[in-house]
């Protein structure tokens, strides 16, 4: 191990994928990462979803991003919660849930669009919804367990 990399504990991760679908894989990852982002800001667009698919592409491509990914100030929270416990906070749900309802309804409210424009709208939360409350939810004493140890 050279002394830059003294610092990183090794990490066993997944295997690496073969130099050929490589490049594939760390494109896919990068765009399921920007994707992720824009649905930070874009209530209707799920983040946790894309954001864990990139991190499955990138940690068998490029694993050096997916570490730097792991540690962004607000992704990589919910990504090392989903990495311990293989799930997403109740109040993570709720607030996903109620700032897309929000923001869709109040669009939908405000809004002149046609008919079929809202049923798409109305359908993208509702499947992004479907989405957030199909994943696993991490109950408050596995939190505290694994803040304990």
């Amino acid at each position: 191990m050279s002394p830059a990399n003294a610092s990183e504990p090794p990490c066993p991760g997944p295997p690496l994928v073969s130099w050929w679908w490589r490049g594939l894989y760390v494109a896919l990852g990068l765009l399921l990462v920007a994707i992720g982002v824009v649905g930070a800001y874009l209530p209707v667009l799920p983040t946790t979803p894309f954001l864990l698919l990139a991190t499955y592409f990138l940690a068998r491509s490029w694993p050096a991003l997916n570490r730097r990914v792991h540690r962004l100030p607000v992704f990589g929270t919910y990504l090392r919660e989903w990495d311990e416990h293989r799930g997403v906070r109740f109040e993570i749900k709720i607030w996903a849930s109620a700032v897309a309802i929000v923001t869709a309804g109040g669009g939908l409210w405000f809004s002149n669009k046609s008919g079929w424009i809202q049923g798409l709208v109305i359908g993208v939360v509702l499947v992004g919804l479907a989405v957030v409350w199909s994943l696993p939810t991490i109950r408050r004493s596995e939190k505290k367990i694994a803040g304990d140890s």
